[in-house]
């Protein structure tokens, strides 16, 4: 079984009783997992066959970026790749559009990191590369080493099209790679792609805050994000 998880921000508790009560689980997080340390994922991943991508929240803090970055976990980001799990081809692409390096359908100011840090000022060096905000930026060069490739599913932070505030450039990914199906973060309510699934020759499923979908686009949890409420 494969299962996608909105932006958990944090929290992972509400992923527990799901994954204990089933079998041969493929957890994928879509991003925005806002850690302060690995030991969340170490945790969890007694349970399930654990992978993510990252959002623009993995980047905010140092202690965030090296609970994914600086362990052994980011061997399981699947950004810029396509991996076989559970015999479906899965391709990733994580982080989000940033003015500053590529906001589509404008054309992107640098192609990549090595682009970037040549005309990035050397007091933003961060660790030898570029800022720490920018480590969950995409760059044209990720969408170049994923679009000649093929998979069934692509998992990304972003929404595609015609989410209000998709892109487009996404669609174009999706179709390149013959996808046949989009699961994606970073919007906290779930946005309901059904009406609109003429549009595209494949299905687009957005994974909440705090929620939880199958395989078929199926809504196993539905969170509410009401963080600002109390």
């Amino acid at each position: 079984m494969i299962l996608f998880a909105g932006d958990p921000h944090g929290s992972f508790a509400h992923l527990y009783p799901i994954v204990r009560e089933q079998e041969n689980v493929s957890l994928i997080i879509l991003g925005d997992l806002q850690l302060t340390s690995a030991n969340e994922l170490d945790a969890l991943a007694a349970y399930c066959d654990l992978w993510f991508i990252h959002g623009n929240h993995d980047s905010k803090t140092v202690a965030a970026f090296e609970a994914l970055w600086g362990s052994q976990w980011r061997e399981r980001n699947l950004h810029a790749r396509v991996a076989d799990i559970q015999g479906v081809r899965i391709a990733g692409l994580g982080g989000v559009f940033r003015g500053q390096i590529w906001m589509p359908p404008s054309k992107p100011l640098f192609f990549d990191p090595i682009h970037y840090c040549q005309y990035c000022p050397q007091e933003k060096i961060w660790r030898g590369g570029i800022p720490l905000r920018h480590r969950t930026s995409i760059f044209p060069s990720d969408i170049e080493t994923l679009e000649t490739q093929q998979a069934d599913i692509l998992i990304c932070h972003e929404a595609p099209k015609p989410h209000p505030s998709g892109f487009h450039a996404i669609n174009q990914l999706a179709e390149k790679m013959h996808i046949k199906h989009i699961f994606h973060g970073h919007h906290h309510e779930s946005f309901d792609y059904q009406p609109l699934e003429h549009c595209n020759p494949y299905r687009i499923t957005n994974v909440g805050f705090r929620s939880v979908a199958d395989i078929n686009g199926n809504y196993l949890l539905i969170g509410v994000d009401d963080r600002e409420k109390k």
